[in-house]
């Protein structure tokens, strides 16, 4: 059934109603993604931008479906052992950044997908960054708040810091998107874009270069499917750990029969924080599959389901996992336009304002992907040049009968996995509205400690501790948890639904 409206959900009002009125206009999904990319480069660009990459999941209104990676790559002139000292060079700085493919994305997405030019689904992001937006986010309150490791960290630059003075103004960005809109987003790759990047990056210290932008292109993936309870999932491959992680996880969790006790939260959340552990133990495994032999298959069959759900039944105390110290940054968008296409995107500069270096001549934040490695030579994730960071984001859609019902993802790096198999959960097995299962609370395995969000009763508390946990408590709508976006299409009545994550300040908007 095709929807009855279009919709667009996103972390910040704007960047939907950007979307939204691309769906107004005549646009499809892919259209209207692609301005609500932009759009969000403006007014949350501590998370996400031009600056960064990102992946797409598509699925069409004939039932094809396709998963778009336009992860940022390591530059040629980075090494194994180059963050083997273990500072921090490979998060803030010039060494952090690696070559960015948002707007080689968004080229190949409008060349076979779009209905719409580029330079139409710019303009609202470019009068946004030039005249300024009258709007509260995220980035802003991280700026004022100067005590913060955001603020530092663009203090520490003068290029960065005199570009977000102004706050939320950004005249030298919007040049640079008019420069796009009559070029191509391929411009970003060839020519004085580049060339102006590679020098500026070279004075610095930095490894990226000329020829690591010429090199750029995204890779179209088959997506990662796999089914729950009856439903069918469809989600993102490799480098991304969070769809093969996601599907493996809802497996488990069907063997383990939580469904009956489903609507009673002390009884289903130990298996839940037991499965999350568990599935999140096996990220270490992901990697680029060009230099990684990522075992996908082994991941998703009933077998191992079957035994990763015994070994839960047979501990008596439930086990976690190794404890990271990722930050959450990364922003999630969903699309349904009113033919039935649906996008799920998540897009990110990795930490909070990326690398913290802003391209002086072109107002474009670089991200600070070489994070995302594995600082320790010969293991799936380590650096290599040319190579794509494994990743968490987790752009996913759930079928019914064939037809997408959940279309969603999340921001907050590992979190997103753990949040989008909640929501999902919520959805299915606890049988919640979109809106309560996006805003219902969230746990979180870290090392030894379940950290658990307000909001969860006495009792529920009281069960997880019987069952081993060793829990630290945190505040209710905690941003660490994420920031999970959907849209739901009800089967009956083509009606679509959209959920924020109230954790952050997104919106839904229709066409």
């Amino acid at each position: 059934m095709r929807p009855a409206r279009g919709m667009v959900v996103a972390a910040h009002p704007i960047a939907a109603k950007a979307g939204a009125a691309v769906l107004r206009k005549g646009g499809n999904a892919v259209d209207a993604a692609v301005a609500t990319s932009l759009m969000l480069g403006v007014v949350e660009p501590a998370f996400s931008g031009i600056g960064g990459g990102g992946f797409a999941l598509l699925f069409k209104s004939n039932g094809e479906s396709l998963a778009l990676d336009y992860r940022e790559t390591a530059p040629l002139g980075s090494s194994a052992s180059m963050f083997a000292d273990h500072s921090d060079k490979n998060r803030v700085g010039p060494l952090a950044i690696a070559t960015p493919g948002v707007l080689a994305g968004h080229a190949r997405l409008l060349e076979e997908h779009g209905t719409m030019k580029f330079a139409d689904l710019a303009r609202s992001a470019v009068n946004a960054a030039d005249s300024g937006v009258r709007s509260e986010s995220l980035s802003l309150r991280m700026l004022r708040d100067k005590e913060s490791g955001p603020f530092n960290k663009i203090s520490h630059f003068e290029a960065s810091s005199n570009v977000f003075k102004r706050r939320n103004r950004f005249p030298v960005l919007a040049k640079t998107l008019v420069a796009l809109a009559g070029s191509g987003p391929s411009a970003f790759y060839h020519g004085s874009i580049p060339e102006r990047a590679a020098r500026y990056l070279k004075d610095m210290g930095g490894v990226l270069s000329e020829e690591d932008f010429e090199k750029y292109s995204p890779k179209e993936r088959k997506p990662v499917t796999g089914d729950f309870l009856g439903y069918g999932l469809v989600s993102m491959p490799p480098p991304s750990a969070g769809g093969t992680l996601l599907i493996h996880g809802l497996q488990v969790a069907e063997e383990l029969d939580r469904k009956r006790s489903a609507r009673e939260e002390a009884g289903r959340l130990p298996a839940t924080a037991a499965v999350l552990g568990s599935m999140l133990r096996e990220k270490w495994r992901f990697g680029d599959p060009e230099y990684t032999d990522v075992p996908v298959a082994s991941f998703l069959s009933k077998t191992n389901a079957k035994k990763r759900a015994e070994e839960i039944r047979s501990r008596e105390v439930m086990t976690l996992r190794e404890s990271t110290t990722d930050v959450g940054s990364t922003s999630h968008f969903c699309v349904v336009d009113r033919n039935g296409n649906t996008v799920a995107s998540t897009e990110t500069i990795e930490c909070y304002f990326g690398s913290g270096v802003t391209i002086p001549e072109l107002g474009v934040i670089m991200n600070d992907e070489m994070h995302d490695f594995d600082v320790v030579p010969g293991r799936p994730n380590s650096v290599a040049p040319l190579k794509r960071p494994a990743s968490s984001m987790t752009p996913s859609i759930v079928l019914k009968d064939g037809s997408p019902f959940l279309v969603l993802g999340g921001a907050g790096s590992e979190r997103i996995i753990s949040s989008v198999f909640q929501v999902v959960g919520n959805v299915i097995e606890g049988e919640m509205s979109l809106s309560d299962a996006v805003s219902s609370p969230r746990i979180h395995p870290s090392g030894e400690t379940l950290e658990v969000e307000g909001g969860f009763g006495r009792g529920t508390l009281s069960e997880l501790r019987r069952s081993g946990f060793k829990l630290d408590l945190r505040q209710k709508w905690d941003p660490y948890f994420g920031g999970v976006h959907a849209i739901m299409v009800d089967p009956r009545s083509g009606r679509t639904i959209g959920a924020a994550d109230p954790r952050r300040m997104g919106s839904a908007a229709f066409d």
